[in-house]
């Protein structure tokens, strides 16, 4: 049996704070089957300095580049030498029609890359900016990025995760879940919360300066259009402000966890920190005599009390909502944290040694898949430069024929050039002139000398 929070009563009782610790295993890592990649005879014999210059050329020349090289030079990382050259190369070959064809072992060798050395910051900038890298977590990467980010205190960071993974709804996996509502929990928590709405996507390649780190601000360029499209706002990618983002993903998180006291308590923060205040008081008529947590419901009126300084004209209506909240339903004055690290524990309990043995045996699917197609690459390869040779060595038959036999051939060949020649139409100059007539006899007359 795994050890899993040995130390968790312990440490709660010495006052320790149980953020130092990891929530997943060592062997959760799979760093046994993760490492075994590089003993494979493609990855064992590359060398990265020449690969990147290999495929640098290639797109600068061809501006192609395979799927299967930029996985295999992802997957081949083992320090942070090349951590910006992947993320630079990844982007290029964004802009190319093989992106269609990268592999998920691309995206997770990246991830895996940076957790192993600790780049948040450029993980977060690749994960945000999902047009430009493409990159998306699986659920694996997703525990793997929550827990470490947990652990390195990086509640901010992870909160940002667990919202961007609420974009794309889908908390199907019981352990992402539970590590998102945590690191929502402990960001919405701090007092001094930072806003990470700089961490928006923004449109730049690697390596660019950002308009912080610009001396100069950027010139405004204007274009004319002919028409401009209406403003469309989609209440979901559209997003921009930690708040309404984080409001969100509680909600998403609540419907998640159902009728629970988890569930009802993050659906109606979410509600209130989203705006949706007709929403919430909806909620709270709908779902009367059900139990939400004392600390949620501080947090809310927290999160009122807030936006009732901002002097909105439509708030007076909406302050009702913890009136009609603790008049509808029961307050639970359990931990709210504690609720949460015990659903934490169940859900690694539960999971996390399935999770470890499918993630095992992806890790060498995704092996024997890169053997396979590097195998087809070079098939495809194989039977082009078999295709060029054939093709060269018959135009090279032919012009041995026509030397063989061009005595027979003569007049064929002088028809064949004869039919080749290009006869061009006659240029009209104009109506010809009529010449003048000479008179014969015209007798020019004497020219006299005046004195």
């Amino acid at each position: 049996m795994l050890k899993l929070f040995t130390q968790h009563n312990r440490l709660a009782f010495r006052g320790v704070s149980l953020a130092k610790r990891t929530f997943l295993s060592d062997a959760y890592q799979c760093r046994d089957a993760w490492n075994a990649r590089l003993t494979t005879p493609i990855l064992e014999k590359i060398n990265l300095d020449t690969l990147y210059y290999d495929l640098e050329q290639r797109f600068q020349q061809k501006n192609k580049i395979s799927a299967i090289d930029i996985d295999i030079y992802a997957n081949k990382l083992i320090d942070d030498t090349h951590i910006e050259e992947v993320a630079d190369l990844l982007y290029k070959f964004r802009l190319t029609e093989e992106t269609s064809n990268t592999l998920d072992s691309t995206h997770h060798a990246l991830v895996r890359n940076y957790l192993d050395h600790g780049c948040y910051g450029q993980l977060i900038e690749v994960l945000n900016n999902r047009i430009g890298y493409g990159v998306f977590l699986d659920d694996y990467s997703a525990n793997l990025t929550l827990d470490q980010l947990i652990k390195a205190k990086e509640f901010r960071y992870a909160a940002r995760v667990a919202t961007l993974l609420a974009l794309q709804e889908d908390f199907s996996n019981h352990i992402t879940k539970a590590l998102a509502l945590y690191s929502c929990y402990r960001y919405a928590k701090a007092p001094d919360a930072e806003h990470f709405d700089d961490l928006a996507p923004v449109e730049q390649q690697p390596g660019e300066a950002t308009e912080g780190q610009k001396k100069k601000k950027k010139e405004e360029i204007k274009v004319r259009v002919k028409f401009l499209r209406n403003e469309f706002f989609d209440d979901h990618f559209d997003l921009t402000d930690s708040q309404l983002l984080l409001g969100k993903t509680f909600h998403e998180l609540g419907r998640g966890y159902g009728g629970s006291v988890i569930g009802s308590s993050c659906e109606l923060l979410g509600l209130t920190l989203y705006k949706k205040y007709e929403q919430a008081i909806a909620f709270v008529k709908q779902n009367g005599g059900k139990e939400v947590n004392e600390e949620a419901v501080q947090m809310i009126r927290g999160t009122l009390e807030k936006e009732s300084n901002k002097e909105d004209e439509k708030f007076v209506a909406f302050s009702e909502i913890v009136n009609t909240l603790e008049a509808c339903m029961k307050i639970n004055k359990d931990s709210f944290e504690k609720l949460i690290l015990e659903q934490v524990k169940k859900s690694v309990e539960e999971h996390e040694r399935q999770q470890i043995e499918a993630q095992a045996k992806l890790y060498t699917d995704w092996c024997n898949l890169r053997q396979q197609r590097l195998d087809e690459d070079m098939d495809r390869m194989q039977r082009m430069q078999r295709l060029k040779e054939i093709e060269q060595l018959a135009v090279e038959m032919e012009k041995e024929e026509q030397k063989l036999w061009f005595f027979e051939n003569e007049d064929k060949i002088d028809l064949q050039i004869d039919s080749k020649r290009v006869f061009y139409p006659k240029r009209w100059l104009g109506k010809k002139k009529t010449p003048r007539t000479v008179d014969v006899d015209y007798v020019p007359p004497e020219v006299r000398q005046r004195n």
